[in-house]
């Protein structure tokens, strides 16, 4: 339960917290463009974008895409008057302006070339200055399109960002107040004047235009309509949605807390302490595995093959030299190991831990070395699955796993109908019934005893004495050892170097633990060095495209 718990906050905090960019830190708080439509077709184009720094800053930059038979000319930016270098890299434009913790504005211009399509009745200026490419928020976005003259006749609207927000002056001026634009946003604008205010500009196509641009418009309000009414519709829903999956997720953290809680009662009404070091219900490399949630690594690999010595399997005949005495063990993962290090590694039953070097020296080895591992410790799960330490609760967890997918959708719709925070709130649940589905299971009575005994003597064992050390028979001095070598513990570890700089060397008795506790640390190192294999690994790069506003335009702003 506590791992579901704290997963669950990790995510959280991914999501409310994100993780900061090493990027210069900046907002974009005020941007208005002006868009100045010429009789020959052309707009002349003034932006001014207000910039809030945190920090140091080498500049801002610009991209502007071009619709298709659009060009970009003579781009120019100023301060305050003053005109600023500009480094072009295809459509991105870099001003150099450096400065640290100031709030700068920055004006650009720039001319569309044929920004003006013009048809038989009348002309229009379609126009994306930004698309989903851009990865700034504007704060204050607000766009000014200005006839050649003076005109009351006039088609305006805006889509996606722009949506609603276009307002037709007196004057045939229209004025688009988006207010804040979120990154990755798209916000195409649509102006349409009479043709004959456009005398020098070329003809785009011999056509009429005019009732199409206000069929298009009248499809987008209708489009907005149904938007707006399945909006509304969800908003409404979503209350009960997340309150029906919140009151689900809370009932299952009540089931997991009172089942915990069954077997704890249970623990407490049978359980015995152990003496010193726990009695083995199983062996030392399946209760290592048990205890560390099936961990797998050079210490509990180690921990095994000083069992294998422990138990009489195996001899030590140098410091780095062990031989076989038979292999009518207890279980089959001690075989599995025996053949694997004696004579897959070693040499007919004799192993030396320069083998196990030069056996991992030799690449081609590498995924002989892991398969094999992978089935000796598989070997080990399998014996700690026949102890049934473990209720893993395979169907509930399916049917919660399967439940959790219906969030899905209406995380999905929430989305599409921009209500964020419902989206936010589905992810959340959806996650969190995720892990929970993944991870909820409970240590029967049995496992629980066993991991309780354990805990104990991991408690004990650094506190204990030499006197009670040297009262403990030699084979509960070596459990206790190779027990603490494979749970990698520091304490643990600290206590086992205490008893090698304590214990008598001239004492036959004491002498056998001394050149336990030795080879330990010599065996250790050599399997962490050979466990140690190289993995590729790969990596992907993009390159920049057009952009996803009307006719392949687009742009964006950010800062360097």
């Amino acid at each position: 339960m506590k791992k579901i718990f704290g997963l669950v906050i990790i995510i959280f905090s991914i999501l409310v917290f994100p993780i900061e960019s090493l990027a210069v830190d900046y907002s974009i708080d005020n941007s208005r463009i002006d868009a100045y439509l010429q009789p020959d077709g052309n707009v002349m184009v003034t932006e001014k974008h207000t910039y809030q720094f945190e920090g140091e800053f080498n500049g801002i930059t610009r991209t502007l895409i071009p619709k298709e038979n659009t060009k970009i000319i003579d781009v120019t930016a100023e301060e305050k008057g003053s005109k600023l270098d500009i480094e072009q890299e295809d459509n991105l434009y870099k001003i150099h302006r450096k400065g640290e913790n100031e709030t700068i504005t920055i004006e650009i211009f720039y001319t569309i070339e044929n920004g003006v399509e013009v048809f038989s009745d009348v002309a229009q200026f379609y126009w994306p200055f930004f698309d989903e490419s851009n990865e700034s928020d504007y704060g204050n976005m607000n766009i000014f399109v200005h006839p050649p003259e003076k005109t009351g006749n006039v088609i305006a609207y805006g889509k996606d960002a722009a949506a609603n927000s276009a307002d037709t002056q007196r004057d045939g001026r229209v004025h688009f107040s988006m207010g804040q634009v979120d990154s990755g946003a798209n916000g195409d604008i649509r102006v349409a004047y009479d043709a004959s205010l456009f005398p020098n500009a070329p003809i785009a196509k011999d056509q009429a235009m005019k009732q199409d641009i206000l069929a298009d418009k009248e499809n987008l309000e209708k489009e907005q309509a149904a938007f707006e009414h399945r909006q509304d519709l969800l908003s409404g829903m979503a209350p009960f949605v997340i309150g029906v999956f919140v009151f689900y997720l809370l009932a299952l953290l009540v089931y997991a807390v009172k089942q915990r809680r069954a077997v704890q009662l249970e623990v407490e009404h049978q359980y015995v302490s152990a003496h010193f070091v726990p009695d083995l219900k199983m062996s030392l490399p399946a209760t290592l595995s048990f205890m560390k949630s099936g961990l797998f690594d050079a210490n509990v690999l180690t921990a095994s093959l000083l069992d294998l010595v422990r138990k009489g399997y195996v001899k030590k005949e140098k410091e780095d030299t062990f031989f076989i005495i038979h292999m009518q063990t207890d279980y089959q993962h001690e075989n599995i190991l025996l053949d694997w290090l004696f004579y897959k590694i070693g040499d007919n039953g004799t192993f030396h831990l320069k083998n196990l070097k030069d056996y991992t020296d030799d690449e081609s080895n590498h995924e002989t070395y892991w398969k094999d591992f992978e089935a000796w410790k598989q070997a080990v799960k399998e014996e700690v699955k026949t102890h049934k330490l473990v209720d893993k609760r395979t169907k509930l967890r399916t049917i919660i796993g399967l439940s959790s997918i219906i969030v899905v959708p209406f995380a999905v719709l929430f989305g599409v109908h921009e209500l964020f925070l419902s989206m936010f709130l589905a992810i959340l649940l959806f996650g969190a019934l995720l892990i929970f589905a993944a991870l909820f299971r409970n240590k029967t009575v049995k496992g629980a005893i066993l991991y309780k005994q354990w805990k104990e003597f991991q408690e004990k064992y650094p506190a204990m004495n030499d006197k009670d050390w040297q009262d403990l028979h030699n084979d509960d001095q070596k459990r206790a050892f190779i027990y603490s070598i494979g749970l990698n513990d520091k304490q643990l570890d600290k206590k086992n170097e205490q008893i090698k700089e304590v214990l008598p060397q001239n004492d036959r008795y004491n002498a056998d633990i001394l050149s336990f506790l030795l080879i330990a640390s010599l065996v250790q190192n050599q399997f962490e060095d050979s466990h140690t294999v190289s993995a590729a690994s790969t990596s992907s790069g993009g390159s920049p495209g057009g952009g996803a506003g009307v006719g392949g335009g687009g742009g964006g702003s950010g800062a360097f």
